[in-house]
């Protein structure tokens, strides 16, 4: 993965499934959505997803199954750079300040 990748929050919604499957169908990953989206929105986003790099498909059988190629890692660390950039200005002292001073979001 030579590019930047930016999933959408639906594309983390199948992400989560995956990591928790290790491997599943569209059929599999659409049952679980449980009918939040149309089979069909399933399967695009997983062919969209595929094309991205975010997830790996093997083809060898009739039912494709997909396995993320997104780590949970590379996930946290996007997160965490778009709320840095898109709520702290870029600046990480503001954010670990902020995070000292919520007892409640840290243990």
């Amino acid at each position: 993965m030579g590019k930047y990748i930016k999933p959408t929050e639906k594309e983390f919604e199948i992400l989560a499934i995956l990591w928790q499957e290790g491997a599943a169908s569209v059929k599999k990953v659409h049952e679980i959505l449980a009918s939040k989206t149309g089979y069909t929105t399933t399967l695009k986003l997983m062919q969209i997803m595929f094309e991205k790099g975010i997830v790996k498909r093997d083809t060898t059988t009739k039912q494709h199954i997909y396995k993320a190629n997104f780590t949970k890692d590379q996930a946290k660390e996007y997160k965490v750079k778009q709320i840095l950039v898109e709520l702290f200005n870029n600046d990480k002292a503001l954010l670990i300040d902020y995070l000292s001073e919520q007892p409640t979001l840290l243990p």
